[in-house]
């Protein structure tokens, strides 16, 4: 049995705080609401007392509240479901993180609303700017509607499934990068540092070498020599293509054909799929009017084809057009997205449809990642042996070389 650190609060409103032991934190969260406790937040007691440590270090302020929105989401919405009032639950939440930045945006709402403010019109003068336009446009809606709580539970869940497939990819391409950065440092240390070493050798017995042996000698010097040279050519290759893609015509043709690219393409274009699709599913679930919600998910995209094809979209149906139509027209999202979509206009579930578009895209977007990771490894792997093993063949072949003088 592990052991989990919890807040809670009773019928009464009151906050406290404890451990229990449960196999998990699902099960922990299921015995406090069998003792009538609603759950405000359920965490590995270890990874509390870590947290507790890091509001206090400097400079950390934004991570944190970055790492804490969610959590904030989570408790503040549990709350409201439980049938406290949005004044009182702010306040629990500020007493909750006390100490941290989630603490005083939550002092910040607090004091906003009760002056009069809407909870949204609060979200959006929050310091430090932690809600984004997404949420302040959920919250707005949900209010509109009577719906508040609908609402930020569809953000949170949003933002989670965003959250977990970040890290998800972070993680799948973590160790790859780390092979590939190894890898290379270790040749060119080879070269640079191991490979001189033996030139001295070489050049004292006056033995014409074996080709690979002048090659390798070769670009060892190269290296050295003009090692300052390649490092100024990179940085100034690196100053130019980022001048030519800060022009929006420029940017906007290189992320379109991003998409289009061998092995990476289709990933990446799933992976725009998905997170259009999830941000309009959630927006209009919510009760975000879709030429509203178009404006505020084009800013979820990070690709600036897709964001000007969204809101070239959005002036398409705002004219009359459907859905799918407009996207199709604007946008290079896959064509059986875009069916769907449409079959999702004519049966009015575009929601539902949307949702699906996103569930199906993320996992392309997985199988298409796990398998160029597949191909990638071995290929790094076998690369870099065969450098190692021409630089080790090189050296060894001017050794022959050397043992076949006559003394």
């Amino acid at each position: 049995m592990a052991v989990f650190g919890y807040r809670v609060t009773d019928g009464s409103g009151k906050v406290t705080e404890g451990v229990i032991e449960a196999s998990g934190e699902r099960a922990a969260t299921d015995r406090l609401r069998e003792m009538d406790l609603v759950p405000i937040r359920v965490w590995p007691a270890a990874a509390g007392a870590e947290r507790k440590g890091e509001a206090a270090r400097p400079g950390s302020g934004a991570r944190a509240a970055r790492r804490d929105l969610l959590p904030f989401l989570q408790g503040f919405k549990t709350l409201l479901s439980a049938g406290i009032p949005m004044d009182r639950a702010l306040e629990m939440m500020a007493e909750l993180f006390r100490g941290g930045p989630m603490g005083a945006v939550a002092t910040a709402l607090l004091r906003d609303v009760r002056a009069g403010s809407s909870l949204s019109d609060a979200m959006r003068k929050a310091p430090g700017n932690p809600f984004s336009r997404f949420l302040v446009q959920m919250v707005q809606a949900g209010q509109a509607t009577g719906r508040l709580e609908d609402a930020l539970d569809q953000a949170y869940r949003f933002m989670e499934r965003s959250r977990e497939f970040r890290a998800n990819l972070l993680g799948s391409l973590l160790y790859p990068a780390i092979l590939l950065v190894a890898s290379l440092l270790s040749v060119v240390l080879l070269v640079v540092f191991v490979v001189p070493r033996f030139a001295g050798v070489f050049a004292a017995s006056g033995v014409l070498l074996p080709l690979p042996t002048r090659v390798l000698l070769g670009v060892s010097t190269f290296l050295r020599e003009y090692a300052v040279y390649l490092v100024a050519v990179g940085a100034a290759a690196w100053w130019l293509a980022r001048s030519v893609l800060s022009r929006p015509e420029a940017r906007r043709d290189w992320d379109r054909g991003k998409m289009t690219w061998p092995l990476v393409g289709g990933t990446l274009s799933a992976m725009e799929t998905s997170r259009v699709a999830r941000s309009l599913s959630s927006l209009l679930t919510g009760g975000v009017p879709i030429l509203s919600a178009f404006v505020i998910a084009r800013e979820v995209s990070g690709n600036a084809a897709v964001r000007e094809g969204m809101e070239a979209a959005r002036l398409r149906i705002q004219g009359g057009a459907k859905v799918a139509q407009a996207l199709g027209e604007t946008t290079p999202f896959p064509p059986l997205a875009l069916q769907m979509i449409a079959v999702g206009e004519e049966t009015g579930r575009l929601e539902a449809m949307l949702e699906s578009v996103a569930d199906s895209y993320e996992d392309t977007a997985r199988r298409s990642l796990k398998n160029f990771l597949t191909l990638l490894e071995p290929a790094v792997i076998l690369g870099m042996g065969l450098l190692v093993g021409f630089i080790v063949l090189s050296i060894f072949l001017a050794i022959f070389r050397l043992n076949e003088v006559p003394f």
